[in-house]
């Protein structure tokens, strides 16, 4: 049996983060700074896991990526005010802001519309409540530090189930990929986003 977002298994609403155009611009730069942008698009794939249209029209026709438009509010100078109260001590024109989870929940708050929480302490028990609920989980791994999308768990296996942005790291497909709780306890930070329905 597995629990959580509604549409966790649904490909169609899976985001990676080497097809947006920050991607490209920091590709063709040098090469260097290429995949910034896993907050971005591991956020949009929590947030449409839930069922909220994460797409945005342009008048013209033209669709932006969902991922694109997060991380441009969290390098956009006219959020910064914002932001500095999110995280005193943090200059947001210093550091992509991306890098912050805490910038997260406005970000998901001004961009889509929906409800989402930062929270520390991060363990097994309280991820399996929040999927319980049919929540979304935006978590960062240790080594690389790189965040995934957690939308689901199985409760037969025991593992959650997560779409991870950077389709490279876990083989050339991150869609539903699956992780135990060993794993979790050596390899995830002890932060992490919580996004509701």
């Amino acid at each position: 049996m597995i629990v959580g977002a509604k549409y966790w298994n649904d490909r169609s609403r899976y985001y990676v983060q080497t097809n947006n155009p920050t991607e490209e611009m920091l590709r063709k730069e040098d090469g260097k700074g290429f995949l910034e942008s896993c907050g971005g698009s591991s956020s949009a794939n929590c947030i449409a896991s839930l069922g909220f249209d994460v797409e945005i029209k342009c008048p013209g026709g033209f669709v932006l990526q969902a991922d694109e438009v997060a991380v441009d509010f969290f390098n956009d100078p006219r959020n910064y005010e914002k932001l500095r109260r999110l995280r005193p001590g943090i200059d947001p024109s210093a550091i992509q802001g991306n890098r912050i989870p805490q910038y997260y929940p406005l970000m998901a708050k001004e961009v889509f519309g929906v409800k989402a929480e930062y929270f520390e302490s991060l363990t097994w028990g309280k991820l399996e409540q929040w999927l319980a609920l049919g929540s979304s989980v935006q978590i960062c791994l240790k080594e690389p530090g790189h965040f995934l999308a957690v939308v689901a768990k199985d409760l037969v296996t025991d593992e959650i189930v997560f779409h991870d942005s950077w389709p490279a790291r876990v083989g050339g497909d991150g869609f539903s990929k699956r992780m135990g709780k060993s794993e979790f306890d050596t390899n995830v930070k002890n932060f992490c986003i919580v996004y509701w329905k």
